[in-house]
């Protein structure tokens, strides 16, 4: 995508606080504020790419690293009405919520095209609420399974193959290994759940309304429940946890259920050489995976919104892409970045990736996700006393409850 007549000159400044304090120069002409999200992505630099060849600055603000405090402060901005927020990193977990409650301006009709074209079906899909397009697809990660050199061969595991959950439970058991689940920002379980539902050949929610269909109490979340169950009595691992990643990378890690872009995390530098990744592990069929992702969205109190989507359409450009997936990992939404050689060099698993973005999961699109996912951390947990018997159903009862309106 050629950005001229897209973008402008200035230096990016990096604010190093958390959101909620607006740059210094927030109120001059043509300065942008991009909130983003605590990650490896190297924001500074392309918004920096981006401001050099047009007519605006771009300055960055941090948003909170934890889903919870993250979702509290845009909702906290947003419903003020606050100008603040010119260009938001925005959770897909979060998109159908603040979708719904009107805190987003519309994407121009005109610029829809080229914001969507050649873009990957399930990262349009997640940017969508109510049949529109209500933000810009810009990285969407599936998670896969990683292994540690031969720790798959020892557990007896075919890696050409897909690779069964009580097959790799039980392998993990005999070899005395543990299987770790990722979870650095507090949505680790919800993945979980959703993702072993649909693995089973259920739908964890449908309906963005207050009385959605719920999955739970139905043979594929008994058959998520088993898997649930079979893990904790193997003793191979906590569930989903923030010291995953320090675990699988310890005396006794094995396995890893992770983004596909965790190998470019330094935390995992010392055992990267020796990580390999295969698609997520299989109830039945096909392997599926858990999506989640950023999108950019320009809030509706933006000061200048029509600015804001120039800026969006560089950030989200393929050439933004290449340089956000190459040095991240993260998984780009335009099939083309696949493609390149700068990217398929650096990123060994971009092929793992793409074909788990094809066949995954997104999270529901209801504006009460949020809901969800504390009802499942509310019946879920501690996962040492999950039952097929009475969790799906105690779960279901939770979440049609809390999605109704009800308190905790």
């Amino acid at each position: 995508m050629n950005r001229r007549g897209v973008v402008g000159a200035a230096l990016v400044t990096m604010s190093l606080t958390l959101a909620g304090c607006a740059g210094s120069d927030s109120g001059s002409a043509n300065v942008l504020t991009w909130w983003v999200v605590p990650d490896r992505v190297d924001a500074r630099t392309i918004a920096e790419t981006c401001s050099s060849e047009g007519g605006y600055t771009i300055e960055l603000e941090l948003l909170p690293p934890g889903i919870d405090q993250r979702r509290s402060e845009i909702v906290r901005q947003l419903a003020a009405g606050s100008d603040a927020i010119d260009i938001l990193s925005l959770d897909t977990s979060l998109t159908a919520e603040m979708a719904a409650a009107g805190f987003l301006a519309a994407i121009p009709p005109e610029a829809e095209p080229t914001l969507t074209d050649g873009v990957l079906p399930k990262a349009v899909e997640v940017a969508t609420h109510g049949e529109r397009l209500v933000a810009v697809p810009w990285w969407l990660d599936p998670q896969v399974l990683w292994y540690r050199g031969t720790s798959a061969e020892r557990a007896g595991l075919d890696t050409t193959k897909p690779i069964s959950w009580d097959d790799l439970l039980g392998g993990a058991e005999r070899l005395g290994s543990t299987l770790q689940i990722d979870d650095p920002d507090g949505t680790g379980l919800g993945e979980w759940v959703r993702v072993l539902v649909a693995a089973s050949g259920g739908t964890i929610l449908e309906g963005e309304g207050r009385k959605p269909t719920i999955g739970l109490a139905t043979d594929a979340g008994r058959a998520a429940a088993g898997i649930v169950q079979f893990y904790a009595s193997a003793g191979i691992g906590p569930g989903p946890s923030p010291d995953a990643r320090a675990e699988f990378a310890g005396a006794r890690g094995g396995f890893l259920l992770a983004s596909s872009a965790i190998i470019t995390d330094p935390a995992l530098s010392a055992v990267g050489a020796d990580m390999k990744a295969v698609p997520y592990p299989v109830v039945e069929g096909e392997s599926v995976a858990p999506l989640s992702g950023v999108s950019l969205a320009v809030p509706k109190d933006a000061r200048d919104t029509d600015l804001a989507f120039e800026a969006v359409t560089c950030l989200a450009s393929e050439e933004s892409q290449q340089t956000m997936m190459a040095e991240s990992g993260h998984g780009a939404t335009r099939s083309a970045v696949y493609e390149v050689d700068e990217v398929k060099s650096a990123i060994a698993a971009s092929g793992v990736t793409l074909e788990a973005i094809e066949t995954g999961v997104n999270v529901p699109s209801t504006p009460y996700w949020q809901r969800v996912r504390v009802a499942l951390r509310d019946t879920w947990l501690p996962i040492s006393g999950v039952s097929p018997s009475t969790t799906p159903a105690d779960s279901q009862r939770a979440v049609t409850d809390l999605v109704a309106g009800g308190l905790r």
